[in-house]
Parts: C-alpha cells; structure tokens; sequence
C-alpha cells in the first residue's frame, strides 16, 4: 500500500489578479515546499477554464496536513490566498494508489534541494 499523498488545489484567480501575480509567488512558495518534511514534487498549471491546478506530492498524509497548516500561518500562504478567489477554492488529499516514484527520481536529480526546476 502507498503512503505517497497528493495533494491538489484547484482555484481561480481574484479578478484584477494577473497571472504574472501568481507567477510571482512560485519561487517563495516552491522554497516553503521544499522546506518542509515528506515533500516530494509540486507542479501548478492552469486548463482552458482558467482554474489554476496546484499539485504537490508528498511521502504521508500527515507530511501534507502539517504542511498545509504551516502554510496558512506563513506570510507566502498568505500572500497566495489574497490572490485566490475562496468561492472557487477546493483542496483534495488523496493516497496514491500506485507510483513509479524511483523513476522520477532518476529524472529530477536536484530532488531534495533547494534548487527548483523551470520547466
């Protein structure tokens, strides 16, 4: 059985929010993921619908509900809220049911650091 959580948020931007706002929070946020124990991956990405898809994988479900509390009392966690919509907000966590996890670290050798990768 996996361990590994995912963790999904999904949101729209307040109006008057640009994307170049948001784009301006990765960094910060990417560093207070990277900090954290049991993180593993993030990914954010928008659809067609302009709902935004912030995605983080993490090693246990404790790992991402610790994480996520200390995210809302951080000042990143705030800033990023102040860009969200709450009204379209919804945050999932979920047990993988399966992973190729050691593959991936094979891709992302910067894994574990404090480099992020642009992608």
């Amino acid at each position: 059985m996996c361990t590994t959580t995912i963790e999904m948020v999904s949101y729209r931007l307040k109006a008057g929010v640009s994307i170049e706002d948001l784009r301006a929070t990765h960094g910060a946020v990417n560093d207070f993921c990277l900090a954290q124990p049991g993180f593993l991956y993030r990914s954010v990405s928008q659809d067609e619908h302009q709902t935004w898809f912030d995605v983080v994988y993490w090693k246990t479900m404790d790992d991402a509900k610790a994480a996520g509390e200390s995210f809302m009392q951080s000042n990143i966690g705030q800033v990023l809220v102040n860009l969200i919509d709450n009204t379209t907000m919804q945050m999932r966590h979920m047990l993988a049911d399966a992973e190729a996890y050691p593959q991936m670290l094979a891709i992302y050798t910067n894994h574990g650091t404090n480099q992020t990768q642009q992608l």
